[in-house]
């Protein structure tokens, strides 16, 4: 992969060229070319490629038996990244023009699972597995669009799983029955915003780096299908999560505002968060009818809970109960702070989609029409 990265004027407005320095604090962007006027439709602010090569590999292999059916994978990686700068910027002069440092990560990984058939209508699955792998391009850079810089301590992710399941077959009725466990370790993010205070008097953009984060994620599925009649049927789906954060990761933020660079706050106190990113409870309900004369209809009503809103790791450190002097403030009350700290959640919310469609046969070809109607109720989303 090569990926090109740049801002560029798409409109200027009646102006006669965007002057490529920064306005606040009167540096150039590019100081291999000061005080350039860039015109409509060039590239400004910050201009550099990021490198990916990935080679990969693996094996499997796969057994059946009258009763057991098992396959054992294992697979090996070996993942490149690389900055390379087309603008010397004008914040890191020395650490931004040309290619960076050269990263090389060795991701592994084995996975393995056996199935039971104790007869043809019960049936029990088991598997495991555990992956390293790379971290993603835009978690590796703590800063790309400025500079080479790299997360500190950065690491392969390390991924563990495990699943096991009851499935029923009849005629009648399909079920599925599943409960999982994983786990992610020494995960990276990286978030970008503007910070009032932190670190020095003055507003600075600043890049906020949660380093070596542990993830948890343990929950149960079922999902059932009854034909009832040659034309109806019905099914009904339930998922039950719990995904949460499984230790207390290490923050720092780094900034051209800052003396040295980079502000360390030590532990955030993440553990047993909720991880935001989707509801992690879901149910759903619904039937078909398919006409012999080829027209059907379908519904389904789903509801959601338990979707988080994602905290500030910031104010989960020492900062968020220290005065500018380093020690904790006079009137500090632990009740509010509880309070304050407290995860938010959305309300939970449903949704109902109505489907229906007809086909028609003519001579050797098919022709058809789909409808879909989707109903969305939320309160506070």
């Amino acid at each position: 992969l090569k990926s090109e990265h740049f801002a560029e004027s798409i409109d200027l407005w009646g102006g006669s060229g965007y002057l490529n320095v920064d306005s606040f604090e009167g540096l150039q962007f590019d100081e291999l070319n000061p005080n350039r006027i860039a015109g409509e439709g060039e590239k400004i602010r910050y201009n550099f490629n990021l490198y990916s090569d990935i080679i990969s590999g693996f094996v499997q292999g796969q057994f059946k038996y009258n009763k057991f059916d098992f396959y054992v994978s294992a697979t090996v990686t070996n993942t490149q990244y690389q900055r390379e700068g087309l603008y010397q910027n004008g914040f890191y002069p020395d650490n931004s023009f040309g290619k960076g440092e050269k990263l090389s990560f060795t991701g592994i990984g084995a996975k393995t699972g056996v199935t039971y058939k104790l007869s043809g209508k019960h049936l029990f699955n088991f598997n495991a597995g555990y992956l390293t792998k790379a971290p993603s391009l835009r978690n590796t850079f703590s800063n790309s669009r400025e500079n080479h810089n790299i997360v500190s301590g950065i690491t392969e992710e390390k991924m563990s799983t495990i699943d096991a399941s009851y499935i029923f077959r009849s005629p009648i009725i399909k079920a599925r029955f599943t409960g999982y466990y994983s786990k992610i370790e020494d995960a990276n993010e990286i978030s970008f915003y503007y910070a009032d205070g932190v670190g020095g008097d003055n507003t600075a953009f600043v890049q906020e780096i949660l380093q070596g984060i542990d993830k948890r994620q343990i929950g149960a599925e079922i999902g059932i299908e009854a034909k009832v009649t040659p034309t109806i049927l019905l099914k009904g789906v339930a998922s039950i999560g719990q995904f949460t954060y499984d230790n207390n990761p290490n923050l720092y933020l780094t900034s051209s505002a800052f003396e040295d660079g980079r502000f360390d706050f030590g532990e955030s106190t993440l553990k047993d968060y909720r991880v935001a990113g989707g509801p992690q409870q879901a149910y759903s309900i619904g039937f078909e009818y398919r006409d012999p004369d080829y027209w059907w209809i379908g519904a389904t009503a789903n509801f959601f809970d338990d979707t988080y809103i994602d905290v500030s790791p910031l104010t989960r450190t020492k900062n968020f109960y220290l005065d500018s002097d380093g020690l904790p403030f006079n009137d500090y009350d632990e009740d509010l702070a509880r309070e304050l700290l407290k995860q938010e959640k959305f309300d939970s919310y449903a949704s109902v989609n109505l489907i229906g469609g007809k086909s028609w046969k003519i001579d050797d070809y098919y022709i058809g029409f789909l409808s879909l109607i989707h109903i969305w109720r939320c309160r506070r989303c």
